[in-house]
């Protein structure tokens, strides 16, 4: 129980800490409130503007992942295809050499 109090007191300093420092910077910031609302929005416009590109690099990304599997999912599917008419022929070929064609009509 005291180690939970502590914590919750440790929280509770950090984030009292976190915005008196805040206000501090506020006072004896070097730049004036107007300029310093410009900066955050240009910060702001360049964090989205970078996140954009991110995200579309990303889904480009993807999408040529989706299409490399798409490639090789064909490959495959034609690779078994292949297998099973090669293995319908060999049973074809068996079955005629095992039972000859006089004894498949009865």
């Amino acid at each position: 129980m005291a180690d939970e109090k502590n914590v919750g007191g440790m929280l509770l300093s950090f984030l009292a800490g976190t915005v008196v420092g805040g206000a501090l910077a506020l006072i004896f910031a070097p730049l004036s409130g107007s300029e310093t609302r410009q900066k955050i929005k240009a910060t702001s416009l360049d964090v989205r503007d970078k996140t954009l590109e991110k995200v579309e690099a990303v889904k480009s990304e993807a999408t040529e992942m989706v299409e490399r599997g798409k490639g090789k999912a064909a490959g495959i599917k034609s690779q078994i295809q292949s297998a099973v008419e090669a293995g319908k022929g060999a049973y074809t070929q068996k079955k005629s050499e095992i039972m000859p064609e006089s004894e498949e009509e009865e």
